[in-house]
């Protein structure tokens, strides 16, 4: 069995034990852990205009905890005070192709349940206060020193601080603190309250989940029987029996309308798989710009050949999520909220067309003895899933 990064347990027996459960500390989780990513370069980031980030101060001029949203400029950080602030850049992983194997690390979890890596660097004292999050994460120390209080229980009903920029927990009470030097690791299942203050200049890399909410799911679900024309069978009441009073919605009719929409979700698993798949490779909006700025022009296969035959490759867009299913007409191969069918004589090409790795000529002639994996890298490249080489420079 595979190790859960440097401790005594397997990558199974921590999803079986700590998972959603419970939170962990893993001393030295990575030992020698390199960063990479400098405090400098982490700041210019924050200074580009398409980069998600915040500036979060515990005192700022217009108050306690306030948040600010880049892009931010030198003057910005020349006017912060020498402690107490945090400075957060979300999608670092996609930003810093360098850092995109950091999450790959988590490949235990499917990748269609990660969502970015975040970056964040404080001086002595910079925090965001106590808090919680509604996904998972693991909390890697890359530089400097943090302290961690967190609870041994979810919390059930978050009361916040009127008033702040952030959700700032009325109440704090911490279990357990640790201090985590660089290479330790904290894992927090979703709902714990944890606070971090960093004692000196500290880089943590946060690695978040994504999670949908039952209204995003439905929404999905409900946008996708409107685009097929599905869900169209009406209400029924069969056994209907005279009402005390007319005007009234019973019980009854409230069990029979609950059943309908339960009926409509059994009756459409194809539908809700559709739903599914669409939601969970949308692009993020922060990342819309980015993602659009590498979809090529339009290709056939002949175009195709002539660019490979040039010497070009086709390369991951990594701003574009994908994620793939098996279905009765084969498989659907999921990319940027789009759908692609490939029939199953081409499922053995999937590793490919939905992989990490260059295409180039060689691989493209095997996709060629497959016309339905041809055609769906055709459809992948249009929505910008695969790109060439030279268009991500």
């Amino acid at each position: 069995m595979t190790a859960f990064f440097n401790s005594e347990l397997s990558q199974q027996q921590f999803l079986t034990q700590y998972w959603q459960k419970k939170p962990l500390l893993i001393r030295q989780a990575w030992p020698a852990f390199d960063p990479i990513l400098t405090v400098d370069e982490l700041a210019g980031l924050a200074c580009e205009e398409d980069i998600e980030s915040r500036l979060v101060e515990e005192q700022g001029e217009n108050g306690p905890w306030q948040c600010r949203h880049g892009p931010f400029d030198e003057t910005d950080f020349a006017a912060l005070p020498e402690s107490h602030w945090t400075l957060l850049v979300q999608d670092v992983d996609k930003h810093v192709p360098e850092l995109a194997s950091i999450m790959q690390r988590f490949n235990f979890i499917p990748d269609w349940r990660r969502d970015d890596l975040m970056v964040s660097f404080a001086p002595i004292g910079g925090s965001v206060g106590p808090h919680t999050d509604g996904y998972d994460v693991f909390l890697l120390q890359a530089h400097g020193s943090r302290r961690w209080q967190i609870s041994h229980e979810p919390v059930a009903e978050a009361a916040f601080i009127d008033g702040l920029d952030l959700k700032i927990l009325q109440q704090f009470e911490p279990d357990a603190s640790w201090d985590l030097e660089p290479g330790d690791m904290l894992y927090l299942p979703p709902h714990f309250a944890h606070h971090g203050v960093a004692l000196n200049d500290c880089m943590t890399f946060s690695i978040g989940f994504r999670a949908p909410t039952q209204l995003e799911l439905l929404d999905a679900f409900m946008q996708t029987l409107t685009e097929r024309d599905a869900g169209q069978q009406r209400y029924r009441d069969p056994g209907l029996q005279v009402p005390e009073d007319d005007l009234l919605i019973d019980t009854a009719a409230l069990h029979r309308f609950k059943q309908s929409m339960i009926s409509a979700i059994e009756q459409s698993d194809k539908w809700v798989m559709d739903a599914v798949g669409r939601l969970l490779t949308e692009t993020k909006p922060s990342l819309q710009w980015q993602a659009e700025t590498f979809i090529s022009d339009p290709v056939d296969e002949t175009l195709l050949m002539e660019k490979m035959l040039a010497g070009d490759t086709l390369v991951r867009n990594p701003y574009v999520r994908l994620a793939w299913a098996e279905c009765e007409r084969g498989m659907q191969i999921f990319a940027a909220g789009e759908s692609v069918w490939l029939d199953r004589t081409g499922s053995e090409l999937l590793p490919v067309l939905c992989g990490k790795q260059p295409i180039a000529l060689s691989v493209l002639k095997q996709l060629r003895e497959h016309s339905a994996a041809l055609d769906a890298l055709l459809q992948l490249i249009g929505l910008g899933a695969w790109c060439w080489n030279g268009e991500q420079d």
